[in-house]
């Protein structure tokens, strides 16, 4: 015994060893990455990076996503040779250090001090040391600084610096007397060699400047400044007329009222000499000028000249000579225009249109959108915005998708699609902004398809779509929890969805109505259960990711759509097909008629004695019951008789169709369903359901039937998938209709190789409408699939 407990305790020593020393091991030692990531998810649920093969090719560790950087401090210029030296000290403006995820600080210069265009981009500072370069300027700039992390997320910009400019070459303390009079020769100073109004009287010594130095007429009024050259500059009578050239002599060289109309020649100045231009009333002298002097056809009449209402074409020429713009408080009688007088590149805007003047025959068909409308709801405008693929620039993506308006021949409405290549991450239309009524529905639909899988197919195809919420700014976004972002929208149709390349065009719809301070985010394809916005929501904007998340493949969107389906009462057009059934209408009467004239009518709450029932009363009067679907609910003792088909209570047989449904009551309820000649017993040997319950226990239900069995709320099929190897590859199936308030799904692969060459299967995102159906097996052998839904009403 003493032997058998040494070995034992020799065993256990060991065994305590070996869990020591894999407690020590690395847990990723013998562990690798086979063609694929890990990628890296922040608190949030947003990629914040991956560590393995990128979409290109390479093994990098990539950062996404990153947290905004920190400012860069004020940069520091000097002014050196042909441009501006730029030093960063390589610290932020808020005391902290650089991120871990740093890149570099940018350099962008520009002459005005508030960068109206984001300024020019020279380059970029690569260590968070600092250090300085010199960005070349011919004159004065200003400077400022963008950190960006790896990621490609870009800081505030920092204080800008400035302006400085580049030093130079000679000092002005050099340049100033080089030249003299006496070095230039006779005639060498020409009116090209000067530029307009550099040379004023104070650079001029008196009497330097003599007839011999100028050619003539080579100073004019031009290269003069106003009132720079005066009497103490010129020697007396130095300059003639042969010194000055035509026309050099304008209005502002000339003081007022020094030129009158005796000192003028008959004719002398006509539209031709250029001369009216430069004449105002301020150099006019009352009474001056007279109308025989001028020539009606060279009037020209502008707002710069009017004043009030511009008079008949009787008085100044035609109405042709009106031209130039119409300024406010100018009034046009329509006598002075005609057709095509107002050319194209006018602006005229809502302060020169008269209130009531623009009438519908002033427009040209067609030329106002509804886009360019701003109205209420209770207008009928704007109730239905439409997307079908032919903005796809006006659309705002925050990933490095590409959106992109192409024609494709099997559009389903319209000729073009909006292709969507690469990871499409919350985009949305900031040019939409619509109004949200909460009291009343509205429906968003998207039509959507995958043409391209991603690198790894099934993976990175997932759809979301839906609406995005605005506050009353009608720019900060509201999303389901009340937060400024675009993550965590309202998703109302299509959450999650799984795309598959080759499956063609689906259609995803949600409705919406309401608001409430805690929403709960869902796909919500029944109009009768819409989803709800959160209460600081106020206007709306369509929403749509593709390819999440980061997936490399390509999808097309064929129709978005946001429109009211309900204001006011409902009517047909605004209930979906299907959405009205059996177990939604109580205590009313429904009337149908038929094309033969007879009335249907389900009575509830009841016939009469505590009995409900559906009555038919055909076109002769007769009468007879037939329950197609919905909810008898009984008091107690209660008794319901339904007979299939029959003339005046009498049977001749039938079938019954019983779609959906449930039969309770109180302490008893007794059904019989028959058919024959009795409502109560079956003459003729045709099928009959009877059902009894005393409320104590569980019913019985006996059905003898001959045929098939098609219950409502079941849907089966199969489907074909040809799988990638070794990859889980699915098919989604659509257009299902399976009655009921909670959904299940099976599959089961038709197969000779179970766990060998087809190792799993799968269905997921099992709903009223649709189901996903996955298989994965060792190759690429095309396999059938058999699936299964099932409706409850739990």
């Amino acid at each position: 015994m003493a032997d058998t407990l040494a070995v034992l305790a020799a065993r256990i020593a060991s065994l305590e060893r070996l869990v020591r020393d894999l407690s020590r091991t690395s847990r990723l030692a013998n562990s690798s990455i086979e063609n694929g990531s890990i990628a890296v998810y922040g608190d949030d649920g947003l990629l914040r990076g991956s560590i393995g093969m990128q979409p290109d090719g390479t093994v990098a560790l990539a950062a996404v996503n990153g947290p905004t950087p920190p400012v860069p401090t004020a940069p520091t210029t000097a002014s050196v040779l042909g441009g501006v030296a730029v030093s960063w000290d390589g610290k932020f403006a808020d005391g902290s250090q650089a991120p871990a995820d740093f890149a570099s600080v940018e350099v962008y210069f520009s002459t005005s001090a508030d960068f109206p265009d984001g300024g020019s981009l020279f380059a970029a500072f690569y260590s968070a040391q600092g250090h300085t370069m010199t960005v070349p300027a011919g004159g004065p700039v200003w400077v400022r600084l963008v950190c960006v992390s790896t990621s490609g997320r870009a800081s505030e910009p920092s204080t800008a610096t400035g302006p400085a400019g580049p030093s130079p070459v000679v000092a002005q303390e050099v340049l100033d007397g080089i030249v003299t009079e006496l070095s230039l020769a006779d005639g060498a100073v020409t009116r090209a060699k000067i530029e307009a109004g550099e040379v004023d009287g104070t650079a001029l010594a008196d009497g330097a400047v003599t007839t011999p130095k100028l050619v003539a007429g080579e100073i004019h009024g031009l290269v003069l400044a106003a009132g720079t050259v005066n009497a103490d500059r010129l020697v007396a009578a130095s300059i003639t007329a042969a010194q000055i050239k035509a026309l050099s002599i304008t209005g502002d060289r000339l003081v007022v009222n020094t030129v009158t109309a005796d000192q003028l020649a008959v004719g002398t100045i006509t539209a031709a000499s250029g001369v009216i231009s430069s004449i105002d009333a301020s150099v006019i002298t009352v009474g001056k000028i007279k109308a025989t002097q001028i020539d009606a056809t060279n009037l020209v009449i502008s707002a710069a000249n009017v004043n009030g209402t511009v008079a008949s074409a009787t008085t100044a020429g035609s109405a042709g000579t009106v031209t130039g713009s119409i300024g406010a408080g100018v009034t046009l009688p329509p006598t002075q225009m005609g057709a095509g007088q107002i050319p194209q590149t006018t602006t005229i805007n809502g302060g020169s249109v008269l209130t009531g003047t623009l009438d519908a025959a002033s427009i040209k068909a067609g030329s106002i959108n509804v886009d360019r409308l701003t109205v209420g709801l209770a207008g009928q405008v704007g109730q239905k915005w439409y997307d079908f693929g032919d903005s796809a620039s006006k659309w705002l993506n925050s990933a490095s998708g590409t959106m992109t308006t192409v024609p494709v021949t099997d559009a389903q409405s319209g000729g073009n699609v909006m292709r969507c290549a690469g990871f499409v991450q919350g985009a949305y239309r900031p040019d939409v902004k619509i109004p949200f009524d909460p009291s009343v529905t509205y429906r968003a639909s998207v039509r959507v398809r995958q043409t391209v899988a991603n690198s790894t197919p099934g993976t990175n195809q997932k759809l979301y779509a839906g609406v995005a919420g605005l506050s009353a700014d009608g720019v900060t976004f509201v999303n389901n929890s009340g937060a400024n972002s675009l993550s965590s929208q309202f998703y109302v149709a299509a959450d999650s969805r799984d795309l598959t390349a080759g499956a063609g065009w689906v259609t995803y719809t949600g409705y919406i109505k309401g608001t409430t301070a805690s929403p709960v985010r869902a796909e919500t394809p029944n109009a009768n259960t819409p989803a709800q916005l959160h209460s600081s929501v106020r206007y709306i904007t369509p929403i749509l990711y593709l390819n999440y998340q980061g997936g490399s493949g390509t999808a097309e969107v064929d129709m978005f759509a946001i429109e009211v389906v309900e204001a006011g009462g409902i009517t047909a057009s605004n209930i979906k097909a299907g959405a009205i059934d059996g177990q939604t209408i109580t205590g009313a009467v429904v009337r149908a008629v038929r094309g033969d004239g007879s009335v249907a009518a389900l009575m509830a709450p009841n016939l009469g004695d505590g009995q409900a029932g559906f009555q038919t009363t055909s076109a002769d009067g007769t009468t007879y019951s037939r329950l197609e679907s919905g909810e008898l609910t009984f008091g107690s003792p209660n008794v319901a008789q339904v007979i299939p088909t029959g003339i005046s209570g009498k049977a001749s047989g039938g079938t019954l169709d019983i779609q959906s449904g449930m039969i309770s009551g109180g302490s008893q309820a007794h059904v019989i369903l028959a058919s024959g000649d009795s409502p109560l017993s079956p003459g003729d040997g045709s099928p009959s359901i009877s059902l009894e319950w005393d409320g104590s226990g569980t019913a019985d239900m006996v059905v003898d039937i001959s045929g098939v069995l098609a219950p409502r709320n079941f849907a089966w099929g199969k489907v074909t998938i040809t799988p990638v190897a070794n990859t889980p590859t699915s098919v989604t199936v659509t257009g299902l209709n399976v009655r009921g308030n909670t959904f299940f799904g099976y599959a089961t692969p038709s197969t000779s190789v179970p766990g060998t060459q087809v190792t799993g299967v799968g269905i997921t995102s099992v709903s009223r409408t649709s189901a996903t159906v996955w298989i994965t097996r060792t190759n690429n052998t095309a396999t059938t699939v058999y699936w299964l839904v099932l409706g409850d009403k739990v």
